[in-house]
């Protein structure tokens, strides 16, 4: 067995002089490459053209320049992307298409720690305890990954990668004033410990008012003060030459008035925390490494008749090792085992816990072919054991027993990538992904009222989402920059739905959550970047995309609000315009988004589609560098209209803020 790095790791390792090989130097890797370097797709670094995945990489350049304060005002601007942004502190965000109030598609992770949230199976934005400072970069996979990353990776995964403190010396601090009375601070600091080690400390915290714009009459009416506040701290410490130690412990919270899965306005308060441990070691069997941690979100939600006050309390508590060994010069293998407890209490009907354990077996093999050609597989099977504890309500159509249930589910992924020369990359892939049902599509979602009984079921399946593509990358040099083209064909079955299920007792009938559509999408994206000379940047994306939604017997899309076929925009352009000359840097950026549809609630609980007309919007920032660390910038989102209609919700407002940032 040789060295168990790969061959492009263990030259950039004694290219930059590196000690602890277990230990990754994006920087040092990216300047030597050119590129952006990546180890979130197979377990081991890569540059993104190498990757055998469609990859888009948000540098920290990137996000600077965006002039954004919150991660959905990064990823807006990036190409296949869907934001809806329902309120000022509340997005929904999306990997080509299928968009929705609480967007379950994205898998979201932090350095490889999964942020999304099982209870309900989505991602809470505005409490992810990371500070746009602090990332390195961010990584946006797109298409099933779920042999790669986990289930619920089936439209896309995000893993937001921060600074490592043994090799990146952050040290800043910012405030940022402005529109919808923006009050906002954040600070990075990073120590160092010498030998030993380094770690790494950010806080952050934001007071703003919603968006006045008028609230339609089904959705309610109950703005809130937006206010978030979090502070991670992390640790990095050398156990020897060729073992490491990362700890971490993330503290997050916010108060803010958001869109409910059944497309009403309420406001909400949730408390997230996690705690995480992370061994690597570089042993005579591989280079092992072993990860623990457990995330704890709470979200509170006030009545809302005839549902009730909402209160979840989501414990997940995840334990994996993985071992990444290289054979010869030509063969990569890595092999993983995960287990994961997930368990959540009902709510609004309370006195019941709804759990599973999940247990992974995966393993992953690249193959060298030849020095242009390479081939990687992925195969993952998740074994989850379903169940249920506590007392149950009277007349409820189910005993614990009911949920004594076991799922076997696959995951598969193949690439196969071929340099065909200097300039050209051809990328084919295929892959199959799993979306697991939410907590609240298990059980937990409990509503018993004389008026309304809705409640989730431990009967509903997982929905499996298959995708081809076929992907090419050129280098342009006389543009300075790359030309990117894909086209995919996706297949998603057995979509589940917050509506669609009905169970008749002789109480009357409980409506359910249930599977209730498949869906066939093709798209085509193209993307082309560059630079110019006088220090100008530019890049122009487009996606275009067509779905078609097939429902189960009797079901329709207003019965279940469930669409995508009418909520998926045809077609999505980006553009960008950047200019850095001396202590300045400008850059503007322009969506256009065609004309769609979105959900609004009825008196009678079920949804009606009202049109979305297509719309352009365009954010900038101007920064200047008073010195060498301190800089002010202006910046703004929805600059081109006071008001905008983007979803079925309020209209958005346009937002202007200016912030000092310090570096010390």
């Amino acid at each position: 067995m040789n060295r168990i790095l790969p061959v492009t790791m263990a030259a950039a390792l004694a290219a930059v002089g590196q000690a602890h090989a277990q230990s990754l130097d994006y920087g040092e890797l990216q300047r030597l490459f050119g590129e952006p370097v990546t180890t979130s797709a197979t377990g081991f670094p890569q540059r993104q053209s190498d990757v055998p995945a469609t990859m888009e990489i948000v540098t920290a350049d990137d996000i600077r320049r965006s002039g954004a304060r919150d991660l959905p005002g990064v990823l807006r601007h990036v190409a296949g992307v869907d934001v809806l942004q329902w309120s000022n502190d509340d997005a929904d965000i999306s990997v080509r298409g299928y968009d929705q109030a609480f967007s379950h598609r994205l898998l979201v992770l932090i350095d490889g720690r999964q942020v999304y949230a099982d209870y309900y199976g989505f991602t809470p934005w505005n409490v992810l305890p990371v500070e746009l400072a602090n990332i390195r970069q961010i990584e946006i996979v797109k298409g099933p990954n779920s042999a790669l990353f986990g289930f619920n990776a089936v439209g896309g995964v995000i893993n937001i990668i921060t600074y490592n403190p043994l090799y990146d010396d952050v040290n800043t601090a910012s405030l940022t004033g402005g529109s919808q009375s923006l009050v906002e601070g954040s600070a990075v600091a990073t120590v160092k410990l010498g030998d030993i080690g380094a770690f790494n400390v950010s806080a952050g915290g934001r007071s703003n008012r919603d968006f006045s714009t008028p609230i339609p009459p089904a959705e309610g009416e109950s703005r809130v003060p937006d206010n978030r506040g979090a502070v991670d701290a992390k640790g990095v410490f050398h156990l020897g030459d060729k073992v490491e130690l990362r700890i971490e412990a993330s503290h997050a919270q916010a108060d803010s008035n958001n869109v409910t899965p059944i497309y009403t306005f309420q406001s909400a308060q949730v408390y997230a925390d996690s705690v995480m441990a992370r061994v690597t070691a570089d042993t005579d069997f591989g280079l092992v490494q072993a990860t623990a941690y457990t995330n704890r979100i709470r979200e509170l939600l006030p009545a809302d008749p005839p549902i009730g006050a909402l209160d979840f309390n989501n414990r997940v508590v995840v334990a994996q090792v993985q071992d990444v060994v290289k054979l010869g010069d030509d063969h990569i293998l890595r092999g993983t085992v995960e287990f994961r407890h997930n368990a959540v209490n009902t709510t609004p009907v309370g006195g019941g816990t709804v759990f599973y354990d999940v247990i992974t077996v995966g393993g992953l093999w690249s193959w060298t072919i030849d020095p242009s050609l390479t081939l990687t597989n992925a195969v993952r099977a998740d074994t989850l054991l379903l169940g249920r504890s506590g007392s149950l309500p009277p007349g409820y159509p189910f005993a614990n027993t009911a949920w004594n249930r076991s799922l076997l589910e696959p995951s598969a992924n193949t690439g196969l990538v071929w340099k065909a020369d200097d300039l050209d990359t051809l990328r084919l892939t295929a892959s199959r992904g799993v979306q697991v049902p939410s907590l609240a599509n298990f059980g937990a979602f409990l509503t018993i009222s004389p008026v309304l009984k809705q409640i989730g079921v431990p009967t509903v399946d997982p929905t499996i989402v298959t995708n081809y593509e076929f992907g090419w990358d050129r280098r342009v040099p006389d543009l300075g920059g790359q030309f990117r083209a894909s086209v995919f064909h996706q297949r998603s079955g057995d979509i589940l739905a917050v509506r669609g299920g009905l169970i008749p007792t002789a109480s009357g009938p409980f409506f359910t959550q249930a599977n209730v559509a498949s869906s066939i999408a093709n798209g085509v994206e193209l993307g082309l970047s560059g630079s110019l000379p006088e220090n100008w940047r530019w890049g122009l994306d487009y996606r275009a995309e067509f779905v078609t939604d097939h429902f189960f017997g009797g079901l329709t899309n207003t019965s279940t609000l469930t669409d995508f076929q009418h909520t998926t925009p045809a077609h999505l352009v980006d553009a960008h315009l950047g200019w850095s000359s001396g202590n300045w840097e400008i850059d503007g950026y322009v969506r256009y988004q065609s004309r769609t549809y979105g959900f609004l609630p009825t008196p009678t609980g079920a949804g009606v589609l009202t049109p979305i007309k297509d719309y352009v919007s365009a954010d900038g920032r101007v920064g200047y560098r008073l010195t060498d660390n301190v800089t002010l910038a202006v910046s703004g989102q929805n600059l081109s209209l006071a008001t905008q209609q983007q979803t079925s919700g309020p209209k958005v407002e346009r937002r202007i803020y200016a912030t000092v940032s310090v570096a010390f």
